[in-house]
């Protein structure tokens, strides 16, 4: 038993008083933010109508779309899970750990580059590579951890600081609607995981990433995009295309350097994976090694897009009925 020498109290009542204390504070606080995100979705449930605009159907879509598919979707283990049921060969990144126990974590057998993602959110990623920039750090400050992504050397990883973010992620509930954006119902009482997977590299940088927007059944926008995530997680970006329909697959192939077949593949899994959702955002991963999957995204941007022309393009062709949401889709068609 140990006490204190300035004051004569047990030291273990001390501590216990803390994190009761510290246990209430939450409760109080993630009751507080139920409330709040129940008023915004109630607000936004009288006010939206389908319209031309993107972010407004993305929106009416969060507050209306309660079909339990979304949430598979919005958790990177079930996505992943319900994806390899429907393309049982999908290529994906080696997984070392799905977990929500980060003390079962070995870091010491971990590879010199691999990715730490929280499973239930957008961001919460650090990205451990030879190719990051040197000057790259995690922050000391905890408050800066958050959602962010974070690129940072291998020499330069703390597997303190992470085992702290990730330990707060796991308690997080994302897209609350409080921040930005709509409330993702999606996201809410998902069952969180810390997930550890390979590197995937493209000239001994990060991936390029390519995402496809399927509208029940058809394919409006593709882009692509190579980013750098920069000191406190900050995105850099270094290229950016964006192809509307009609799509021309020549022209995809010379501008982001792959072969007619790996973008035809690519089409027809993001439609089966897509099956008769209204509207799902397929995301891919292009790497030295090919093409791999990367998550599936319902809520594009969050509804805070902010009337960028190609995604109020692609609003054009889409309009959400509440009546898509009466049933689950099937998944798995080819349309």
């Amino acid at each position: 038993m140990r006490f204190c020498q300035k004051c004569g109290v047990q030291i273990d009542k001390i501590t216990s008083k803390k994190i009761l204390k510290g246990s209430t504070k939450v409760r109080v606080v993630s009751a507080m933010q139920v409330v709040l995100r129940n008023a915004v979705t109630a607000y936004y449930r009288i006010m939206l109508r389908p319209s031309d605009d993107f972010d407004n159907n993305i929106l009416y879509k969060m507050v209306w779309d309660r079909r339990p598919i979304l949430k598979v979707m919005s958790e990177k283990v079930s996505s992943l899970e319900y994806v390899r049921t429907i393309v049982p060969d999908i290529a994906f990144a080696h997984r070392y750990y799905e977990t929500q126990d980060l003390s079962a974590i070995n870091w010491e057998s971990l590879p010199r580059n691999f990715v730490i993602k929280a499973s239930h959110g957008s961001g919460g990623v650090i990205i451990v590579h030879e190719g990051a920039p040197q000057h790259n750090r995690l922050p000391t400050d905890s408050k800066k951890l958050g959602w962010r992504r974070f690129e940072i050397h291998p020499d330069n990883f703390e597997h303190g600081v992470a085992i702290e973010m990730f330990s707060r992620l796991l308690k997080s509930t994302y897209g609350q609607g409080l921040n930005r954006g709509g409330p993702e119902w999606g996201y809410w009482g998902n069952k969180p995981h810390v997930i550890i997977e390979d590197f995937l590299s493209q000239n001994g940088q990060l991936p390029a990433r390519i995402n496809c927007n399927v509208v029940h059944g058809q394919i409006y926008l593709l882009y692509w995009e190579r980013v750098n995530f920069t000191d406190l997680g900050k995105t850099e970006w270094i290229k950016f295309s964006t192809f509307l329909p009609p799509i021309s697959i020549p022209d995809i192939c010379k501008e982001i350097g792959v072969t007619s077949d790996q973008i035809e593949k690519l089409f027809d899994l993001s439609l089966q994976i897509a099956g008769d959702m209204d509207f799902l955002r397929v995301d891919w991963f292009l790497s030295d090694k090919g093409i791999f999957i990367s998550e599936l995204t319902n809520y594009c941007g969050g509804g805070a897009m902010k009337g960028q022309s190609y995604f109020q393009l692609l609003g054009v062709n889409w309009r959400p009925h509440r009546s898509d949401y009466l049933s689950s889709p099937k998944g798995g068609e080819y349309k």
